[in-house]
């Protein structure tokens, strides 16, 4: 009897020890998150070394020059995006939605046709200070601050190993601070856009600094980076509101004036509207205008 239930104890510890691995296995190859894996790990491990971030920085590879990179001084396309998504209701500008499968395609499509984005602040930084810049370079800019910007269009540039640039309002967007910084963290550019996204033209005296000036002065403290440039809402601007621009110490301005910037016009920084019933070659051609 005594050998029995030895035989038993051993066979016991036996079957346990192997659940006990087994779960050990599984913890491990979930990598504990409790989310469900979207890929294979291989798959993930070799698209994150294709396309990736550091791991230690969570900075994406074209947040810092690459080598390969060299000076330029001609134009530079800026892509221009509001909501990501369709919208559930009747809005005002719905062209002003593209949808996130667009979104994915234009992005895979701009990555095919060589293009690499990078901030503008970088596109400066070649353009004034004999800086750096990716063969085929563009901007790709968010404006007001809507929450897709963080849940979608954050990790699928993340997955070109690109960065954005978000054009801020200072007041009243849909995004949270630990949104913004998560951006930033990424190696995204904090640009503004006023306080209120009021139309500039109708503004003076101290009015017109508030939301320019002011705008700059906000995002500076809650977030710490510096904010180098700013976005006229709606498009709007004129002399008055350059200067106002200029003397808030911004170093450039992008408008709704369609094509490509030039390092000539530095206020009046031209972009490409995407809106959400382009297809690809809406995109090709806006591109080549």
């Amino acid at each position: 009897m005594g050998r029995q239930r030895l035989l038993a104890g051993g066979a016991l510890l036996v079957v346990v020890a192997a659940v006990v691995a087994l779960v050990v296995s599984l913890a491990g190859s979930s990598g504990g998150s409790g989310r469900k894996a979207t890929a294979p790990a291989s798959q993930q491990r070799s698209r994150a070394g294709k396309k990736g971030a550091s791991q230690s920085t969570g900075r994406v590879r074209n947040a810092t020059p690459q080598p390969g990179w060299k000076p330029h001084s001609g134009p530079v396309p800026i892509l221009e995006y509001h909501v990501l998504g369709r919208p559930q209701t009747e809005v005002p500008y719905p062209d002003l939605y593209v949808p996130r499968a667009s979104f994915r395609k234009q992005m895979d499509w701009l990555e095919q046709q060589g293009y690499e984005a990078v901030t503008l602040e970088q596109v400066e930084e070649a353009w004034y200070h004999g800086g750096t810049l990716p063969s085929k370079p563009m901007v790709i800019s968010f404006d007001d601050g809507y929450r897709p910007q963080y849940t979608f269009a954050l990790p699928t540039l993340r997955e070109h190993g690109w960065p954005g640039v978000l054009n801020l309002k200072a007041e009243g967007s849909d995004l949270y601070e630990s949104n913004v910084k998560a951006m930033l963290a990424a190696g995204w550019e904090l640009a503004a856009h006023t306080i209120n996204h009021s139309d500039l033209t109708t503004l003076e005296g101290s009015a017109l600094e508030e939301e320019v000036a002011g705008s700059r002065e906000i995002l500076q403290r809650e977030y710490n980076v510096p904010v180098k440039n700013f976005c006229y809402p709606a498009g709007r601007f004129d002399e008055t509101v350059i200067a106002a621009v200029e003397a808030a110490g911004y170093v450039g301005a992008t408008t709704e004036i369609p094509g490509s910037a030039t390092k000539d016009h530095p206020y009046e920084l031209a972009r490409i509207e995407v809106l959400g019933s382009w297809t690809l070659s809406d995109l090709a051609a806006a591109l080549r205008g």
